[in-house]
């Protein structure tokens, strides 16, 4: 996020207009896709050249996509286990209250210079990412990721501010789309036991990732390396010398016949697709 001038910063009055207008109109909408692209329309007043993705997280069950554009990269495979990868995921696991999270907040230390972010952000031409997270519910939040993709350039400090100062207003649309969602019953079938299964299938496939081949000690280094961090934040995370992370890697790359933090979490993903595949067949 960068900290241009606020000179630069100052919204003009047709995209405060444009914002109220589509703010009401989410709140009048009768169906789930017409309040998000409603609500959306209206962010991207205050926040142009951004592209929104909205969905809910719950506690001990894969997330449930609201998908206002037809089937899209950065969602495919998402519910299949790749949200427990997800730094906004970790945020919601740990949080209770609604917040707008800055791309500080979202993103460990050095995570641009991580082969996961090389690997799986930048292919798809994200620059940067704020994101809301709305606790519905005790246990469920509505997420709205707003994203910044090349060529566009990063969310200015201003950007963010205006988008923190209509928290609530975003709060209460996002409380609208839940309703939406629950009366048009697009839960169905997620709810069951069948769903909080397949979550403690993907939760036991990445916390088992590596199998009896690793020691405790490189299971922790893995599973941050699979959540983007690069080597001197794992360090820092758990408490060891870089050198000793770097020792930790290099047997983790051997006994996984891997050669780089990519190629980890590729074969994570594989480990996925199989995991799901086996319990579908």
């Amino acid at each position: 996020m960068t900290d241009k001038n606020d000179t630069k910063g100052t919204l003009p009055l047709g995209g405060v207009a444009n914002w109220s207008r589509n703010l009401a109109a989410s709140f009048e909408a009768g169906a789930t896709e017409e309040c998000a692209s409603r609500l959306a329309e209206g962010l991207t007043a205050l926040v142009p050249d951004t592209r929104i993705y909205f969905g809910l997280y719950r506690r001990n069950m894969p997330p449930v996509i609201v998908d206002l554009d037809g089937q899209d990269e950065w969602n495919h495979g998402y519910s299949d286990g790749k949200y427990l990868l997800d730094p906004t995921y970790d945020h919601f696991l740990a949080g209770s209250e609604s917040v707008c999270l800055s791309p500080k907040e979202i993103f460990p230390p050095d995570f641009r210079k991580s082969d996961y972010y090389i690997s799986y952000y930048r292919p798809y031409g994200m620059v940067d990412e704020i994101c809301y997270l709305l606790y519905v519910e005790r246990e469920i939040a509505v997420y709205v990721s707003l994203m910044r993709l090349a060529p566009a350039p990063a969310f200015t400090a201003a950007e963010y501010r205006r988008l923190a100062a209509v928290l609530e207003a975003v709060e209460s649309a996002a409380r609208r789309i839940r309703a939406l969602m629950r009366e048009g019953g697009q839960e169905a079938g997620q709810n069951d036991d069948s769903s909080f299964q397949l979550h403690q299938l993907l939760s036991a496939a990445y916390q088992r990732f590596g199998g009896d081949s690793l020691s405790e000690r490189e299971k922790e280094v893995t599973n941050l390396l699979l959540k983007g961090l690069p080597p001197k934040a794992v360090g820092r995370m758990l408490g060891i010398a870089p050198g000793t992370v770097r020792n930790h890697i290099k047997r983790i790359y051997v006994k996984l016949d891997v050669r780089s933090q990519a190629e980890l979490l590729a074969l994570f993903f594989e480990t996925l697709d199989e995991a799901v595949t086996h319990r579908d067949g």
